[in-house]
C-alpha cells in the first residue's frame, strides 16, 4: 500500500480545517491520522488549570504534533498534518518521508489580499475560536507563501486553492497530480499563488501581473 504524507497548509483563517474535513474522505484511507495543532490545543486546555498561560499550551500542542509526525513516518503510517507553513520546520520530515518511500501530497488553501487573513480570524473569534494578532497573521501569510515554493517542488501531488470568497467554494488555481505536469488552471484571482506557479514552472512572472497584484 502506498504511504502518504499529506500536508494541508495555508494562512491563518484560510479555512484549512473545514476543507480538510471535506477532502480527507476522498483519499480512501479511513484510518489516516489527522494531526492538527489547533485541535490539540483545545484538547489540552481541558486538561490544565485555567490559569496556565495560553502560550505554554500552544507550545506543548505544537511539540506533540511534531513528535507524532516523526512517529508516523518511522512507523510507515499514512497521515496528514495541518499547518500554516510559515516556517521550514517540516522540511526535514518531508525529506525523511521521501527517503522511506512516502508519496508527498500538498494541499494549499490561500486568500487574497493578505488582510483577509486577520479578517477571517476575527470571524472565527466571534464564534468562540482562538485569536491571532493582525500583524502576526499577515507576517505569517507572506512567510507561508514563500515556504510554499519549496514544499510544492517536493510534492508528488500538489493542489492550490483560493478561498477568498465567503460565498463560493474554493477555486482550484493550480494542480500537479502524481506523474503529471503542473497545470495553472485559474489565473489572475490570486497573485500570491500565481507567483508560486511561475516559480515552479521556471517562468518569469509578467510585469503587468506583478503591478496588478
Amino acid at each position: 500500500m502506498t504511504k502518504w504524507m499529506w500536508i494541508i497548509a495555508g494562512p491563518n483563517g484560510a479555512g484549512k480545517t473545514s476543507f480538510a474535513k471535506e477532502f480527507l474522505p476522498t483519499l480512501g484511507i479511513p484510518d489516516i491520522a489527522r494531526l492538527n495543532a489547533d485541535e490539540r490545543t483545545l484538547e489540552l486546555r481541558s486538561q490544565f488549570p485555567a490559569d496556565k498561560p495560553p502560550h505554554e499550551i500552544n507550545l506543548l500542542a505544537a511539540q506533540q504534533i511534531d513528535a507524532e509526525v516523526i512517529k508516523n513516518i518511522e512507523e510507515g503510517k499514512s497521515f496528514f498534518v495541518e499547518t500554516v507553513l510559515s516556517s521550514d520546520k517540516y522540511r526535514d520530515d518531508v525529506l525523511e518521508a521521501k527517503k522511506r518511500g512516502y508519496q508527498i501530497g500538498l494541499v494549499y488553501i490561500s486568500l487574497h489580499p493578505p488582510e483577509l487573513s486577520p479578517e477571517r480570524i476575527g470571524v472565527r473569534v466571534a464564534k468562540g475560536g482562538h485569536n491571532i494578532e493582525a500583524a502576526k497573521a499577515i507576517d505569517r501569510y507572506h512567510r507561508s507563501h514563500k515556504q510554499l515554493r519549496w514544499f510544492a517542488k517536493q510534492a508528488n501531488t500538489f493542489m492550490a486553492f483560493d478561498n477568498s470568497s465567503a460565498e463560493a467554494k474554493p477555486v482550484l488555481i493550480a494542480a500537479k497530480l502524481a506523474g503529471k505536469n503542473l497545470v495553472h488552471r485559474t489565473k489572475d484571482i490570486n497573485p500570491e499563488i500565481d507567483r508560486v506557479v511561475y516559480v515552479l514552472r521556471k517562468k518569469k512572472y509578467p510585469a503587468a501581473m506583478a503591478k496588478a497584484g
